[in-house]
């Protein structure tokens, strides 16, 4: 039967009751370690400092993972998803929307439609509603897939599997029907 502590839990008892309180604290900026950038809340977007050795020394990234400096695989849009995964808090969503891109007009959110994988926001347009914002949609996946037809890219010793080199499940079904057809086949 055990009646009080023993010295050891005595003094990291002790310990605890002297350290300082524990104060919780807003993270605003985190170093990268591997790259040494600094990545901070710049309003609904990411400021990342690459240092006074780069050109351009500040990028912002939006959170729909673009850099300010245009380049596709920038550094920072990789630095903002470290920053993320190290517990970094996320930028809040900007205030106003942008405007329709298939009409100009004003548009408002809508949370329903907000892209789960891609981190888009969802919108509706005044004039057009719902039909806008699938329309722009299905144009920047017509871009993307322009831009990368590969369904498997080519490696050395590989060529790679191109998306429009797919056949459809119909096309497999007319084809085997060509093949299995008894009119073709000269021993029956």
């Amino acid at each position: 039967m055990k009646t009080g502590l023993t010295a050891n839990e005595l003094d990291q008892k002790e310990h605890r009751n002297n350290s300082p309180p524990k104060r919780s604290f807003i993270r605003e900026r985190l170093e990268i370690e591997a790259t040494k950038l600094s990545v901070s809340i710049h309003g609904s977007q990411y400021l990342v400092d690459f240092g006074l050795g780069s050109q351009p020394r500040f990028h912002t990234v939006s959170k729909t993972k673009e850099c300010s400096c245009g380049v596709p695989y920038c550094e920072a849009i990789e630095a903002v998803r470290q920053y993320l995964q190290a517990g970094g808090l996320r930028a809040p969503d900007p205030e106003g929307m942008p405007p329709c891109s298939i009409c100009g007009g004003r548009t408002y959110r809508d949370r329903t439609w907000d892209g789960k994988y891609t981190h888009t926001l969802g919108w509706r347009c005044e004039k057009g509603g719902l039909r806008h914002f699938l329309e722009a949609k299905a144009e920047r996946i017509r871009k993307q897939l322009a831009e990368n037809p590969w369904l498997i890219p080519p490696a050395p010793g590989y060529p790679g599997v191109r998306r429009d080199e797919l056949m459809t499940y119909e096309e497999c079904q007319a084809a085997y029907r060509r093949a299995s057809s008894p009119d073709d086949d000269p021993s029956i």
